[in-house]
């Protein structure tokens, strides 16, 4: 099993991260507010996925760690590194070579990208498995005609619908001292934010999951409906200057009947449907009760230009509007 670079032991160590994450008194437990950091990104390897989220687990070394390219999720932002852009109006226009613009392309608009071959057993292309730092990537697609034929492979012109299946799984480990800071990301002692807490050794299982289906695709067409589901868990145990600890964080999405305008020269944002989201972190060290808190997110679009958001922050609601495109919650 690979050592995974130090970016991991960020991600690990941050579940409890903020400016001030543990209360003054000699227990030092975690707060409410330090768990609910997590929320800022995406679980490890969830960026390889398809969901609603834009965060990339991979290719930012903040993590759960609040700093100047977090995204401003504590200012009044969506979680898990905002909304993506196709989500939010935010992606290029075009119906053009290659089904460009939201959710186009053979992947359905996931952003991971692979190499295989067709199984005529299963009626899908099969993408060869990828590992990286100790985690797998498996992915599968469905191509289909505006009949419904089964297509071997994406036809720029004929296919209509495509349905993604990604899972994402493996294990990855952290040894204080063993890479000093190098790797993928920058550099990192393996402390949580704000305090003095070390971590020593982590251990971190995820197991992630997607299924996406678009359709609309073919020539001709003028939108495009999405619907799709995914879910994800981070499991970490390891050892810290404060003593044995577990922590978890489980994250997913829905997205229902969204309808998405295509135009050629002009970005669009979806018309109809809904996305929910939910989030959830605990965090546990020895002889200390478990911290949890969860966030959940619902934008209703309505064909205006404004999305409906309910946010319920661990059993706190609060009905927000986002302007479309590129807006960000407003919440009286």
């Amino acid at each position: 099993m690979r050592k995974a670079p130090p970016l991991i032991a960020c991600a690990i160590a941050a579940l409890a991260a903020c400016s001030d994450p543990f209360t003054s008194d000699r227990a030092q437990f975690l707060s409410n507010a330090a768990v609910s950091e997590a929320f800022n990104t995406v679980p490890l390897g969830f960026s390889d996925v398809t969901s609603s989220y834009a965060g990339d687990s991979e290719a930012t070394g903040f993590m759960f760690l609040p700093g100047g390219k977090m995204p401003g999720f504590r200012e009044g932002g969506l979680m898990g590194g905002g909304l993506g852009d196709a989500f939010a109006g935010a992606m290029a226009p075009g119906r053009g070579f290659g089904h460009g613009g939201p959710f186009g392309g053979r992947f359905g608009g996931g952003r991971f990208t692979c190499e295989g071959a067709f199984n005529a057993a299963t009626g899908r292309f099969v993408c060869t498995p990828v590992t990286k730092n100790g985690v797998t990537v498996t992915q599968s697609m469905a191509y289909s005609n505006t009949a419904g034929a089964v297509q071997q492979a994406f036809d720029t012109v004929t296919t209509n619908t495509v349905n993604v299946q990604t899972a994402v799984t493996g294990t990855v480990t952290f040894e204080r001292g063993s890479n000093n800071g190098r790797g993928n990301g920058p550099r990192h002692g393996g402390r949580f934010a704000g305090d003095t807490t070390t971590i020593l050794t982590a251990t971190t299982q995820v197991n992630n999951s997607s299924n996406r289906t678009v359709a609309g695709l073919a020539a001709g067409s003028t939108q495009r409906t999405v619907n799709g589901t995914s879910a994800g868990t981070e499991s970490v145990t390891g050892t810290s200057s404060r003593g044995t600890f577990t922590a978890t964080r489980a994250a997913g999405d829905t997205t229902r009947a969204l309808v998405v305008p295509v135009e050629n020269g002009k970005p669009t944002y979806p018309r109809s449907g809904t996305v929910i989201r939910e989030m959830k972190a605990t965090v546990t060290f020895a002889g200390s009760a478990a911290v949890s808190s969860t966030r959940r997110e619902v934008i209703t679009y309505d064909g205006s230009t404004t999305a409906k958001v309910v946010i319920t922050k661990d059993g706190v609601t609060k009905n927000c509007t986002m302007a479309l495109p590129r807006g960000r919650p407003e919440c009286p």
